[in-house]
């Protein structure tokens, strides 16, 4: 039987609830157990940082370690499902090391010429939600006028992408000439909607209105494209960025709400795991995009878990360009 190994995690240092800054977390090691019967123990590659994640620390006190989706190295197994060796994605920690249910893993082939971190970006959650999002949600058509509202991350990168493939025009709105920039550089018109006259510069490309919106912020922001909704205009709600510093859902600030039924919008939420039984499907579709040239995803590696929390911390103000993941080991 193998024996313990030792991991080091980065650990919460105050109350949740709390704001997060780049002090709220250090690094700290202890013993792990040997994985038991239908567990195995991963060593990890890299973790996933997500604006999501913010929630779950809301109602967590000192020393907790906070979730992330993984991908590793088998170093022992107690299950018939996987091999030493194997490389794996898991629902881990951010930690060095990880033991978890065989059964929440799932092995990972790399496609030729990915690299590994997209196992946690383009081919992880942040791209089955962009993917799920506009093919079974959005559905968008050509020709139609659609806008992604926080573009520049994660799942809004290849959300936009993604439309752009359908033969849509997309409009990607985000905070900041970095971020505007960026998604240029992917091929995507950008609004900065910290200018004062942002929403002028939607009206000056959509004059006849929007035909649907990809919504990853909520509030004010999105409120402002809902009331530029056509007539059966579509909204996708993804994500609510503009409260998730705090931790909090923001009203959504509409003028008139009872336009919902006068245009007969539809307004649907969605989560990946509501398409859970497509996702080797929906891997495959990306890795091909990928393989073409037709899908990229910016990455801002943080290098080591010792930078993962002042990361995460300038994710929640907006100061990170790009998909945030931690090189735990390169």
């Amino acid at each position: 039987m193998a024996g313990s190994v030792t991991t080091h995690e980065a650990r919460l240092t105050h109350d949740g609830a709390e704001p997060l800054t780049a002090g709220s977390f250090e690094v700290a090691e202890r013993e792990l157990p040997p994985a038991v019967d239908g567990e195995i123990l991963v060593e990890v590659r890299y973790a996933s940082l997500d604006p999501s994640q913010r929630i779950r620390l809301r109602s967590e006190g000192a020393g907790f370690v906070p979730p992330a989706g993984v991908v590793g190295t088998v170093v022992e197994s107690r299950s018939d499902a996987f091999e030493v060796g194997d490389t794996v994605t898991a629902p881990g920690a951010w930690a060095t090391a990880v033991r978890v249910p065989a059964a929440s893993a799932e092995r990972y082939d790399s496609p030729e010429g990915v690299a590994l971190h997209h196992a946690v970006g383009l081919l992880g959650l942040t791209g089955l939600t962009a993917y799920f999002g506009v093919r079974r949600v959005l559905r968008p058509r050509r020709g139609e006028k659609i806008v992604v509202t926080g573009a520049f991350g994660g799942v809004g990168q290849v959300a936009a992408q993604l439309i752009a493939a359908s033969g849509a025009d997309v409009l990607g709105v985000v905070g900041g000439p970095d971020k505007a920039h960026g998604l240029k550089r992917l091929g995507i018109t950008a609004v900065d909607h910290r200018a004062p006259d942002w929403t002028a510069e939607v009206d000056r490309w959509a004059p006849e209105g929007l035909h649907a919106v990809f919504d990853n912020v909520w509030g004010e922001t999105s409120a402002r494209l809902v009331e530029r909704l056509g007539p059966l205009g579509r909204v996708a709600l993804c994500g609510q960025m503009s409260g998730i510093g705090e931790a909090v859902v923001p009203p959504l600030p509409l003028d008139n709400w009872f336009r919902l039924v006068t245009r007969s919008l539809t307004v649907q939420g969605f989560r990946a795991a509501d398409f859970a039984a497509e996702n080797a499907d929906a891997r495959r579709a990306l890795a091909d995009m990928i393989a073409s040239g037709a899908l990229d995803q910016e990455i801002h590696l943080a290098p080591g878990l010792a930078a993962a929390g002042p990361a995460f911390a300038d994710l929640l103000t907006g100061h990170v360009v790009g998909k945030l993941v931690v090189a735990v080991r390169e």
